[in-house]
């Protein structure tokens, strides 16, 4: 099933900065290697399929995956998977390897948010000073990075304010949709034209 094309508005997209810091690096090492190999005196279509292979991953595997938080549900954008889970259906979040939404008993990772520690912020002395609860707390902006952590609280609160809606019968609640996932084909497609060039180099 594809994406629906009147996609709900979203309210937080995110997304890990360490993911996105090597995906960075990893699509500027092979557009560049294959720009110069583009340029060079006998260009191999081969190691340029192989250096637009290497953007691909970058981009499908560190930049483009992301947790978007929207009124109706949590999206979860993986590499090559779109899954949209209403809040209707939504049982708990685990944060366990990577992130995990859990809707009708079963789980569904986030390929985005991986776990890490997450450091509370001290003051005063070193091993002495107070934990700062309130920036432990916080929750990150929509343009921030996110861990598992405020991942997990973020979608916590976003259920609770739901059950609210629901207990009070607010008629903005919104009810009766389904768990949907869908193939994204322009991850596939970016993947696909690299591996054409590198058949076509090696076959001619």
């Amino acid at each position: 099933m594809s994406r629906p094309t009147s996609a709900p508005e979203a309210l937080r997209t995110l997304r890990s900065r360490s993911s996105i810091a090597l995906g960075i690096i990893t699509m500027a090492i092979g557009g560049l290697m294959a720009v110069l190999s583009m340029f060079s005196g006998e260009p191999s279509l081969v190691l340029i399929g192989f250096m637009l292979l290497l953007v691909a991953v970058g981009w499908v595997l560190f930049i483009r995956p992301s947790v978007v938080l929207t009124v109706v549900g949590v999206e979860l954008d993986n590499p090559f998977r779109h899954t949209t889970i209403p809040w209707s259906h939504v049982e708990d979040v685990s944060p366990r390897w990577n992130l995990e939404v859990w809707a009708g008993g079963k789980a569904y990772p986030a390929w985005a948010i991986a776990s890490h520690i997450d450091r509370p912020k001290r003051q005063g002395i070193p091993g002495y000073g107070k934990l700062d609860l309130a920036a432990a707390a916080s929750a990150p902006k929509p343009s921030e990075g996110a861990t598992v952590g405020t991942a997990s609280r973020l979608i916590e609160t976003a259920m609770g304010e739901y059950a609210e809606l629901v207990a009070e019968g607010d008629s903005a609640a919104v009810t009766g949709r389904e768990i949907t996932q869908g193939w994204n084909w322009l991850d596939l497609a970016c993947f696909a034209v690299p591996v054409l060039v590198i058949l076509v180099g090696m076959l001619s």
